[in-house]
């Protein structure tokens, strides 16, 4: 039972939504519920709030060894992500993995036709290594795309330090919910992706994952077995365990933070990207950055399958 979680409405049906939500686990893929129809006002009613989160300096290391840093221990640059030493830092998207609110992944919608589409992130100072926070979830928007397309389901989580309350970062984004499409419409709409350049990019960046990556970042809090069984990634459709989503975004910051920041993480405030198809372990992601000023667009791509894997990435900077 998700304790923390509140209605902002007293209504009956707006309770109701409200026990259906926290009744849920966060991962449901497994035995996913069937949906139960989106009410929309009863949805934009929940909120998450208040809840503790603590991460200390290990689960920061272990999120910098699980996206691939510290493979040359003699490089300085990657030595201060992966070693509590004088220089120690985190990496921004550190962020999506230490405040999950289970109010996500808790709707009453079918989880067998949900994708995690968009993620946004916004830094409102460097990310420390270990924090002690508090945090508010919320639903955003949901955009209704249509009996056939589904919905589009916005969430948005604000972390502060606990002892002080001071804004550490905002982390969000979005379901497509494909089963739950046409309830009727809100009124909300989509959020217009970053447009990306048409010209040709200014970096290209090369990361070899390895075949046991998704295995390592699954430690990092996602333990979903379609990153790590074989018969249950088959049984969704996928000839192997994948990679997770969040992983191949990480890589995308490693990426800009190495070139674009020279290895200086705190200048990253922003980064957002849209997710359309899945990485797997051992994949080559190759990552084409474009610079305009203080704004970097990106997308990922995997060459050897030809498919792009994150797009409409946008970075801002310091």
């Amino acid at each position: 039972m998700l304790k923390h979680m509140m209605c902002r409405s007293t209504t009956h049906r707006k309770r109701q939504a409200c026990r259906l939500a926290v009744q849920g686990e966060l991962q449901l893929p497994e035995t996913a519920i069937a949906g139960s129809g989106i009410d929309y006002e009863a949805f934009m009613a929940l909120e998450d709030l208040a809840r503790p989160y603590k991460y200390t300096e290990q689960e920061t290391l272990l999120y910098a060894l699980a996206i691939g840093l510290g493979q040359d221990p003699l490089d300085p640059d990657q030595l201060r992500f992966v070693y509590e030493g004088k220089s120690f830092q985190s990496i921004p998207t550190l962020a999506a993995v230490v405040a999950r609110s289970p109010l996500p992944r808790t709707l009453p919608v079918n989880f067998n036709k949900v994708l995690h589409a968009e993620q946004f992130l916004t830094v409102h100072a460097e990310l420390p290594t270990s924090a002690d926070l508090l945090a508010d979830t919320r639903l955003t928007r949901i955009v209704d795309k249509g009996a056939d397309k589904g919905a589009l389901i916005y969430y948005e989580t604000c972390a502060r330090q606990r002892s002080t309350g001071e804004q550490v970062f905002t982390v969000g984004g979005s379901l497509l919910a494909r089963g739950d499409g046409g309830f009727g419409g809100s009124g909300d709409v989509a959020r217009d992706p970053h447009p990306m350049p048409a010209r040709k990019p200014d970096l290209v960046v090369e990361i070899e994952t390895r075949t046991d990556q998704a295995l390592l970042y699954r430690l990092t809090g996602d333990r979903n077995p379609l990153h790590a069984d074989p018969v249950f990634a088959k049984r969704a459709g996928f000839d192997r365990p994948i990679l997770h989503g969040l992983c191949t975004y990480a890589l995308a910051c490693r990426a800009v933070m190495s070139t674009v920041c020279n290895y200086k993480p705190e200048r990253i405030r922003q980064f957002n990207v849209r997710f359309t198809s899945p990485a797997y372990p051992g994949d080559k992601i190759v990552t084409d950055i474009w610079v305009d000023g203080n704004e970097v667009a990106f997308c990922c791509r995997v060459p050897q399958r030809d498919v792009v894997v994150l797009s409409n990435g946008f970075c801002q900077l310091a």
